[in-house]
């Protein structure tokens, strides 16, 4: 399993301002099937944060200690049925 970081902005479409979810998956497409189940597109096709990291490309960004006053929202696992 891996972790990716779905990040917000200020957004009001957004369900967070500022932070990220992280989601636990296997891979990425399974992350943002994870994602879209909890808090779903608002716009068709489009996935409902602003951009979507890997655990090393999170690591490496500005926001591993803060994104806009915010940091870690909730942590969803992917659950195979």
């Amino acid at each position: 399993m891996q972790k990716f970081y779905f990040t917000f902005g200020t957004s009001k479409q957004f369900p967070f301002c500022g932070g990220w979810v992280e989601v636990v998956a296997p891979d990425h497409k399974t992350a943002v099937q994870t994602f879209r189940a909890k808090h779903p597109d608002v716009n068709e096709g489009v996935v409902n944060c602003s951009d979507i990291y890997t655990a090393e490309q999170f690591s490496k960004s500005e926001m591993v200690n803060g994104n806009l006053g915010a940091s870690c929202h909730e942590t969803l696992h992917y659950q195979e049925e």
